[in-house]
């Protein structure tokens, strides 16, 4: 199977682009900033519905190549529990070293919850506040296993009209029960990831451009607003181009690295970035300086997760099945 190093590229930009939201605008918020506002990343955080596209793209191409449901979800598994847990616990330590003010006094209860990656569901405070998306992605690996254990793949236009659908109705505030579990408010980007699959490896037609732009307009639709029109219209441009061979251009190594270190990335900035800024903070005076180091820093150690934990983990965990024959030899790493 081919590796789409223009997936990596997505995934790292959609990765530093949520961290440059939360070391501009969202520390500014929780904080405080000294320089002007102009300079806050406000729209970073949306690298989490194009991370939702990856994974709808991916997930679906997964499928295409799992013999059943119980390889589906350990591969699924080893790829993202182990690193999840090491950075939980990473970021754990340092927060309780710093005792920095409101990131500590996690009870056991809460750790326990937080390794499970269901907190969202209680209500469970996050160790990191990352790790919210974490649950829409269970969600849908759970409701793809089900269409896939069911027969019902091959259906994904129809799937799709259903789907979208319910998220509509859940916009209007008639499904009180089930949109959580359902995925109805981030859907939309899973399935245009889906059928952007469908779109470029099975040549999809005219139908499924129309489902694409559906999504869009269901995206739009739900949030309601300027700023979320212009960039999820943006996001599906870029995914557009994807789809018709026009990133390659960016395949270059920094942005393909970028996409190697994006999970650990992803888990680890947050927390201890805001620790290391507020830290810098005191010997450094140029809050740009301060965010560039805190920047580097964090993209060492998680290329030091990456290279040293996540990537042997993944690899020895999955030897050890391929040679039970639980799958085949090759196999693409899913990029979630």
């Amino acid at each position: 199977m081919v590796r789409l190093k223009e997936l990596d590229v997505l995934r790292g930009f959609a990765a530093l682009n949520v961290v440059l939201f939360h070391y501009t605008s969202r520390f500014r918020e929780i904080y405080g900033h000294d320089y002007p506002v102009r300079y806050d990343w406000i729209y970073g955080h949306y690298g989490v519905e194009l991370f939702f596209v990856i994974s709808g793209f991916v997930i679906y191409m997964t499928l295409q190549n799992v013999n059943n449901v119980q390889e589906f979800a350990y591969k699924r598994f080893t790829r993202l529990y182990p690193t999840y847990w090491i950075c939980l616990l990473i970021t754990l330590s340092i927060i309780s070293i710093t005792k920095q003010p409101g990131m500590e006094g996690f009870t056991i209860y809460e750790i326990i919850m937080n390794l499970s990656m269901l907190q969202g569901v209680f209500e469970v405070r996050n160790i990191d506040g990352a790790y919210w998306s974490l649950l829409p992605e269970l969600f849908f690996y759970a409701a793809m296993a089900f269409v896939y254990y069911i027969g019902w793949l091959p259906k994904v236009k129809t799937l799709a009209v259903v789907w979208l659908v319910l998220m509509l109705l859940n916009r209007q505030g008639l499904l009180p029960f089930g949109a959580y579990f359902l995925n109805l408010e981030y859907g939309m980007f899973f399935l245009a990831g889906i059928l952007f699959y469908n779109l470029k490896v099975n040549n999809g037609g005219f139908i499924t451009h129309l489902l694409i732009c559906s999504c869009l307009f269901t995206a739009i639709w739900v949030n309601q607003s300027t700023e979320c029109a212009y960039v999820f219209t943006s996001i599906f441009f870029l995914f557009y181009l994807f789809v018709y061979d026009r990133l390659k251009i960016l395949s270059i190594r920094p942005l393909i690295f970028l996409g190697y270190i994006s999970y650990p990335l992803y888990l680890l900035h947050q927390n201890i970035g805001f620790i290391l800024i507020k830290t810098l903070k005191l010997y450094i005076s140029n809050e740009f300086v301060v965010m560039l180091l805190s920047i580097l820093l964090l993209i060492s150690l998680a290329w030091l997760v990456a290279r040293y934990l996540e990537k042997p983990i993944l690899y020895l965990l999955r030897n050890l099945h391929r040679s039970r024959k639980l799958y085949p030899a090759e196999v693409i790493e899913p990029l979630t």
